[in-house]
């Protein structure tokens, strides 16, 4: 069972922006971060743990579009040699690899594309109905930056407690899908 997650407070919001640009998501908000990879290494440890072998579904398509739109940049950038580590960093699960590796997590990760958030959040409760899994998504705040963007990160728990309150105006896709079952449901 889940160790680090409280489920009753709702989703983690880790952010490279300003806290407080997050405001309106009733998520746990932790900014500040340096990069994405921080990010994402600071809001899963904030559900998960090295006890907590729980399966992670892990949405990948803005950061996706945006790695691939960066490397086919630098690609065409004929001052710039390319390294290994370009095409690596087009790998969505290079940000996951970085979480297991810092916090000894080591339970099965499935990367999701090509979904919208509505449709990511049906085939995470298939998921739930098996037992718990946390949900990472990871948005780009300007899915045009060739540098890292900055990003929010979610991470949710489902099937532990519920309800997760989630309410109000958020700018995450998957924080609003969330936010819209749960009016469907009242």
């Amino acid at each position: 069972m889940p160790t680090n997650a409280d489920a009753a407070l709702g989703p983690v919001l880790g952010t490279t922006a300003r806290a407080d640009e997050f405001a309106t998501a009733a998520a746990r908000v932790r900014g500040g971060y340096d990069s994405t990879a921080a990010a994402v290494v600071g809001t899963l440890g904030a559900v998960l743990s090295a006890d907590d072998p729980l399966p992670l579904l892990l949405h990948a398509d803005a950061y996706s579009r945006w790695a691939a739109r960066r490397f086919a940049a630098r690609c065409t950038e004929t001052s710039r040699r390319l390294r290994p580590s370009d095409s690596v960093g087009l790998e969505t699960s290079e940000l996951v690899r970085k979480f297991a590796i810092a916090s000894g997590w080591r339970g099965p990760c499935y990367l999701l594309g090509g979904v919208s958030a509505r449709r990511f959040l049906r085939i995470a409760r298939r998921f739930a109905a098996r037992g718990p899994v946390v949900l990472c998504d990871v948005l780009p705040l300007d899915p045009d930056a060739l540098d890292d963007p900055g990003c929010a990160v979610t991470a949710v728990l489902l099937g532990g407690p519920e309800p997760l309150r989630v309410t109000g105006g958020q700018r995450v896709p998957l924080l609003r899908a969330l936010a819209e079952e749960r009016e469907a449901r009242s």
